[in-house]
């Protein structure tokens, strides 16, 4: 089964951070040099640009529709419009054990983030008022980030796949409360070995890849109980932090003696596939990127 190049977009700065916009996919967010771009989901072209600090190390977001980007900043959140900031909220700053967070928009276009708490004992998710950056609602969670990917599950959770440097992988969703519109939900997963790598789009189901050695697992949402367990092939090579959810089949990277990324078909059979090298980003309608240091391709299986 071949995999098919479906777009690609070039870049002169090194690419740092990339993250889907919302759950559909539909865009992501790209931080290069001093810019955040906004690209499409389905060609990868450019939708709108914003200029940052370089030293935000963190998840950013964007609407591109209303032309706002989502900056996690090294001091602050900052929301931004193609004509400048809207606004800024400032935060103990990012460094040392607390190396970087993320922000994202929410299902109902919310502006949310992850943030220090004043004496970094953990950190804070927040949820931040649209007009002004006021915090509206807040909740803990106890982790010293290196840094952290946002997951949009369809039930309007956010997975928060954290990773401490070579210490823990963890994971956490969190949304805005039905019932209180001041609260957050939250679910921990209550592991520190597994990285969150991509919700199916049922909704139904996620999976996992090893911080270490161990099997690629997919699991049950929202009880994460283990469904299936892919070894890695050989005592050579190893799992990976990057995996996606096509169709029904999972795309995934090996790491070692070679490395590959490979299709994972249902019955746990692994088939190599010729899209060179890069970390994996999970898209839309059954597709991926591979990202490297100055480029990103879309992909699909044939």
């Amino acid at each position: 089964m071949p995999a098919l190049l479906v777009a690609e977009a070039s870049f002169d700065e090194r690419v740092g951070t990339v993250v889907a916009n919302d759950v559909r996919r539909a865009s992501f967010t790209v931080h290069a040099g001093g810019s955040l771009y906004a690209l499409s989901g389905d060609d990868l072209s450019v939708l709108a640009t914003w200029m940052v600090e370089p030293r935000s190390r963190g998840g950013h977001a964007s609407r591109p529709d209303k032309g706002f980007a989502l900056e996690s900043g090294p001091e602050s959140v900052v929301l931004r419009h193609q004509r400048g900031p809207a606004w800024s909220t400032a935060h103990p700053p990012w460094g040392g054990d607390f190396e970087s967070g993320c922000a994202w928009f929410d299902i109902a276009g919310r502006p949310m983030a992850v943030i220090p708490t004043p004496d970094y004992d953990g950190c804070l998710v927040v949820a931040l008022s649209r007009a002004a950056g006021q915090v509206v609602a807040e909740t803990t969670i106890a982790t010293a980030p290196a840094g952290i990917q946002p997951v949009h599950h369809p039930d309007g959770w956010v997975g928060l796949s954290v990773g401490e440097g070579q210490d823990a992988a963890r994971a956490w969703w969190v949304r805005l409360s039905d019932d209180d519109p001041g609260a957050i939900d939250v679910i921990d997963a209550g592991w520190d070995g597994a990285v969150l790598a991509d919700v199916h789009r049922s909704g139904k189901v996620i999976v996992t890849v090893p911080l270490d050695v161990g099997p690629l697992v997919v699991r049950s949402f929202p009880d994460l109980e283990p469904l299936q367990r892919v070894a890695a092939p050989t005592t050579s090579t190893f799992w990976d932090l990057t995996a996606c959810f096509v169709g029904n089949q999972l795309v995934a990277r090996l790491s070692g003696e070679p490395e590959v990324t490979v299709a994972v078909h249902p019955d746990g059979k692994l088939e190599p596939l010729d899209v060179g090298d890069g970390w994996l980003v999970p898209a839309a309608n059954g597709t991926w990127l591979t990202v490297e240091t100055g480029r990103i391709r879309r992909w699909r299986l044939g």
